[in-house]
């Protein structure tokens, strides 16, 4: 099968003028893109090294709230004794007013020599408690 003639054109050489301009405008082109990269880079890296600073920021805070959270579990734990802690101090101070009431009562009635009553020192002080432990593992542990 026989083929055509194929034509083939030749580039001009005034062209070749426009073909360097054109690189030129390329090769700005690419130096401005370059450019933008470059700085995008170190916009990531200023990011980056924020983002790990603010991160250790993170787990300073977060040590520091588990000790607040532990000192707050123990202040509750203590405010939660109180009570108790009151009720211990009122009956221990019950016992001394009725002896205070007990000894005024003696005082008006008196003695007929001196007109006054003995008071006993220790009787003026509130009643002492003694503190017994009642789990097995622990009089285990104080008998042995």
């Amino acid at each position: 099968m026989p083929y055509a003639p194929r034509r083939t054109t030749f580039v001009p050489t005034s062209t070749t003028g426009a073909t360097f301009s054109s690189s030129t405008q390329n090769n700005s082109i690419l130096a401005s893109r370059i450019a933008e990269k470059r700085q995008e880079l170190e916009s990531l890296m200023q990011l980056r090294d924020l983002s790990s600073s603010f991160a250790t920021q993170m787990v300073q805070l977060q040590e520091k709230l588990a000790t607040l959270v532990d000192g707050t579990e123990a202040v509750a734990l203590i405010v939660s004794n109180w009570d108790s802690i009151l009720r211990a101090i009122n009956l221990a101070s019950a016992n001394l007013v009725t002896r205070e009431e007990a000894r005024k009562t003696n005082t008006q009635q008196g003695d007929p020599e001196n007109g006054k009553s003995v008071v006993d020192p220790k009787s003026q002080l509130p009643e002492t408690f003694v503190r017994i432990r009642i789990d097995k593992e622990e009089v285990g542990q104080t008998s042995s």
